[in-house]
């Protein structure tokens, strides 16, 4: 794929995630520190397709994820976190539908 291409195709979803966010808010089990821990999933999660942005906090245990559903789910979410060896459960869920 060329770089033109690629970044048509990253407009276009940037447009739909503009149109359609939800903002997940996890309580991550397991986390000891704020750079290796919280910032590692942040990382792992802004290089996974669909998520907007993500902020976690060691001191809070919450990481607040903004995701658009049509690329990525809940489930996969916490799969990922998972797999970096956290317990990460619901505690909010908001879609947020924005004007054209």
């Amino acid at each position: 794929m060329n770089a033109q291409a690629d970044l048509k195709g990253k407009k276009q979803v940037s447009e739909q995630t503009d149109k359609k966010t939800t903002k997940l808010e996890l309580t991550v089990a397991g986390m000891s520190c704020q750079a290796g821990c919280a910032d590692g999933i942040d990382h792992l999660l802004s290089r996974r397709e669909g998520v907007v942005k993500s902020n976690t906090t060691y001191a809070t245990g919450i990481s607040s994820i903004w995701y658009d559903q049509a690329i990525i789910s809940e489930k996969e979410i916490i799969e990922l976190i998972g797999k970096r060896g956290f317990k990460a459960t619901v505690k909010t869920t908001q879609t947020k539908i924005k004007d054209q």
